[in-house]
């Protein structure tokens, strides 16, 4: 039996494409580099020819998968990847629906409404509405955000089946930020059925102090949560207890929108 499955891998091992594996390296590599890195800097991690990693990284940057800054030049992921990622999911008006009732609520709230979703068991902002105050919120399109202390993070995992939700807590490190941080499993799952109960989930200053923010899912038509809706806002501005009415208004906006996708209660 171990002869034929080594015989297997040998015959799949011949069929694979050095620059093929050596570009998923390379884009495996940077996407937990987010500020960049030099050519230099890929040689020296991934141990590579330094030619062959120039050529590949050209590849890219003129298809459109990364981006190369000059001074200094680095090179970084682009958001190709994320229209990629909304495509398997077959969401890819995802953004486009999104958009306008994401203005609507900034004009009645004034504070930023953002978009995102759970990929590979972390957040990622996928797009977002700047508030009206002078002072405001604003993230970078792409950037990670945890789950476990996120009220998108909690609003999605709620809603998603439960082995699914108990795979990505069973990977997420709960790291404590301060008092108010749940670092445990049992406690987070306590926390999901509030949010299961009311229809929006909360970061009432758990990761950041003085941040508050509420969030609530938007659905496809299998009722499988495919992103989160949320705003955010200094505690001043959203205290807690205005959670409720803000939470209701963002559930609402969030309906709106999975009914685009099918949806139905």
């Amino acid at each position: 039996m171990k002869q034929e499955e080594d015989k297997i891998k040998e015959i799949e091992k011949s069929y694979s494409v050095p620059n093929l594996e050596r570009a998923l390296s390379i884009i495996e590599l940077l996407k937990d580099c987010p500020n960049g890195l030099s050519l230099t800097e890929l040689q020296g991690r991934l141990g590579f020819p330094k030619s062959s990693i120039f050529r590949i990284t050209q590849t890219l940057v003129d298809r459109g998968y990364l981006v190369k800054s000059e001074h200094p030049s680095l090179f970084s992921l682009s958001k190709k990847f994320l229209h990629i990622g909304l495509s398997t999911l077959s969401e890819s008006s995802l953004i486009e629906k999104c958009l306008p009732l994401m203005r609507s609520l900034r004009e009645d709230l004034r504070e930023t409404v953002l978009l995102g979703a759970i990929v590979e068991g972390e957040g990622v902002l996928l797009e977002q509405v700047l508030g009206s105050h002078p002072f405001t919120f604003m993230l970078k399109v792409g950037q990670r955000f945890h789950i476990h202390p996120s009220a998108p993070g909690k609003a999605i995992l709620a809603f998603i089946p439960d082995s699914e939700c108990e795979a990505i807590l069973n990977t997420t490190s709960f790291e404590k930020f301060n008092d108010r941080t749940i670092t445990n499993i049992k406690g987070f799952k306590k926390e999901l059925e509030k949010v299961r109960e009311c229809g929006y989930g909360i970061d009432y200053a758990e990761e950041l102090e003085g941040v508050h923010c509420v969030g609530a899912p938007i659905f496809n038509q299998y009722g499988y949560p495919i992103s989160a809706l949320w705003v955010t806002a200094p505690s001043a501005r959203l205290p807690f207890e205005k959670f409720e009415e803000v939470g209701g208004a963002i559930r609402d906006v969030c309906l709106s929108i999975s009914q685009q996708f099918g949806y139905k209660l």
